[in-house]
């Protein structure tokens, strides 16, 4: 149904005293009314039976009646949706109607009842303002006074209730109209001014109400969008309040309200009773460690909660977590490190490939000097080779420290990484006991890349499993779009690795096995950089390693 709202109305020059809502009001009056109808019979009914006095009971049980009827009446235009202010307007008039009979059926003027008319005002003025108090009190004026002359002229016959209906002379009977008339209006008066008073009340409440939810939406949608963790908590250290991004980054879904500080972030080093001691002196606290139990890095800055009068009631603690920027810093320092690592050496290794040549030249021509035994033959042989494998890796490394500029053009990830299994498959590198798995998804569309460079990281990927498995085993990979990235899952079954050497896989010539230059992946790393990838390990000792690369799909 239709609410209806509160309003003024200017009227004869001046502000109408409004109502409450009458849809209210008049629910409340449906009950009501049955309440007092129904303990007032029940009352009279007690009285009579437990004194000897007569009362009224007749006129009562016909007057009960009348009610419980029109009650029914009432209820149902409430149910087929009569608007609100008409079915007021009909329940106002059927209670005159009603104290009307029950005043003339116990006595016309000499009623006891006749007081309840002011009750009908009242509600008048709660449901229409002063027009409408002031509209019952003038009708329900007009039907006690029409009544009581009608009964003193003779026109209808008085009631027969015993010594209820005493006569009146006319003069004491006009007075009592008079009276009655104008305490009808004093009330009406009254009524109207204290129902206005409770509806400025209320609309001032609900106006602080609705302010004070909107501010409450406001600071929670804050909390709820601030990417990083906030808590706050009383003055010993325990939680009140937390937003969604504190159980995210502590990976902790029950609810941390009652929890102390410390044992939600519990930080190495860190004791939370001195941090909140220094706290309350009004420093501002920082911190950083890592959460006890894992490997998440955690950044706090703790701050005092004041209240209006810059009292300590608590702190609020802000946190962020600062692996990501860690690692993202971690790698950036391994890149400037490579690139100054890889400027320096190359001069050097420019330097050294030149002579390197001419003592591979050198020992050729001596090997053909006639006269020469088979230990020099040896002797020279093993200058030749090992000048060839020195230049290899002279030349892998040149590669690494002054690699070609790449030759970007629109490349299928998908297409290349499956060429280069397909080629790695017939390597002499593999063995029988070696199998290689893979599951090849395409991209969407292509990407701006040198697909000779991926190529190769690729390749050199591969070479890194099957070498990481001297004894066989499978290398598995899986490759796919996964956001807005092309994600590619290395795993092998080989030797794994140590928590440090994971930290220094990507340096030059940091080799974990014989026979390695260390190049190889570091070659992976600065390709998959050049091409604002990202590269992951993860890997546990004697029972393999996974490589993550992650390749943004950039369209063409």
């Amino acid at each position: 149904m239709m609410r209806e709202m509160p309003r003024r109305v200017v009227s004869g020059g001046g502000l109408e005293l409004s109502g409450l809502p009458t849809d209210r009001v008049a629910k409340w009056l449906l009950g009501l009314r049955l309440v007092a109808v129904s303990a007032l019979l029940v009352g009279a009914l007690l009285v009579q039976s437990t004194t000897e006095e007569i009362l009224p009971i007749a006129p009562l049980a016909r007057v009960a009646g009348l009610t419980y009827a029109l009650s029914l009446l009432w209820i149902v235009l409430w149910i087929l949706g009569v608007p609100p202010r008409l079915h007021g307007a009909l329940q106002l008039t059927g209670d005159l109607f009603i104290l009307a009979t029950l005043v003339y059926l116990t006595g016309g003027a000499a009623s006891p009842f006749a007081f309840l008319f002011l009750i009908s005002v009242a509600i008048g003025a709660l449901m229409f303002g002063l027009r409408g108090s002031l509209t019952v009190a003038g009708c329900a004026f007009v039907l006690y006074g029409a009544m009581a002359e009608a009964i003193a002229f003779g026109l209808i016959k008085p009631p027969h209730f015993g010594t209820l209906a005493s006569p009146h002379g006319r003069s004491a009977l006009a007075f009592q109209i008079f009276v009655t008339g104008t305490g009808f209006a004093i009330v009406a008066l009254l009524t109207s001014y204290l129902a206005h008073s409770l509806q400025r009340a209320e609309s001032r409440l609900q106006g602080e109400r609705e302010a004070s939810a909107r501010l409450f939406a406001i600071s929670a949608d804050v909390l709820r969008s601030v990417d990083s963790g906030v808590l706050a908590a009383d003055v010993d250290g325990r939680v009140v309040l937390a937003n969604p991004a504190a159980h995210r980054i502590l990976r902790d879904e029950s609810p941390f309200e009652g929890k102390h500080l410390s044992a939600l972030l519990p930080l190495e080093g860190v004791e939370w009773p001195k941090v909140l001691e220094r706290l309350g002196l009004g420093s501002l606290v920082r911190l950083e460690g890592t959460l006890a139990g894992g490997s998440v890095v955690v950044g706090c800055t703790v701050t005092a909660l004041m209240d209006s009068a810059s009292t300590l009631v608590g702190q609020v603690v802000h946190f962020r977590d600062l692996t990501e920027a860690l690692e993202a810093a971690k790698r950036e320092r391994l890149r400037e490190r490579m690139e100054a690592v890889g400027e320096m050496a190359a001069g050097i290794a420019h330097e050294i490939r030149n002579p390197l040549a001419s003592i591979s030249g050198s020992a050729q021509v001596l090997g053909k000097v006639p006269g020469l035994g088979p230990n020099e033959h040896k002797l020279s042989r093993i200058i030749v080779e090992e000048s060839r494998r020195l230049s290899s890796i002279i030349e892998s490394f040149l590669g690494f420290a002054r690699p070609p500029d790449p030759q970007r053009g629109p490349c299928n990830i998908a297409q290349t990484l499956d060429e280069t299994l397909t080629l790695f498959a017939n390597s002499s590198e593999l063995t029988d006991a070696h199998r290689i798995v893979t599951d090849v998804k395409p991209h969407p569309h292509p990407i701006v890349a040198d697909a000779q460079q991926l190529r190769q990281a690729f390749y050199n990927l591969a070479r890194n499993a099957i070498q990481a498995m001297p004894s066989g085993g499978t290398m598995r990979v899986e490759a796919g779009p996964e956001g807005g990235d092309y994600v590619i899952g290395w795993r092998d079954e080989g030797v794994g690795m140590e928590p440090h050497q994971i930290h220094e896989i990507f340096q030059p010539f940091k080799a974990f096995r014989k026979g390695g230059t260390g190049l190889g992946l570091a070659v992976v790393y600065s390709i998959v950089s050049d091409h604002h990838g990202d590269i992951r390990v993860e890997s546990e000792l004697g029972k393999g390693t996974t490589f993550t690369l992650r390749f943004p799909l950039e369209a063409e």
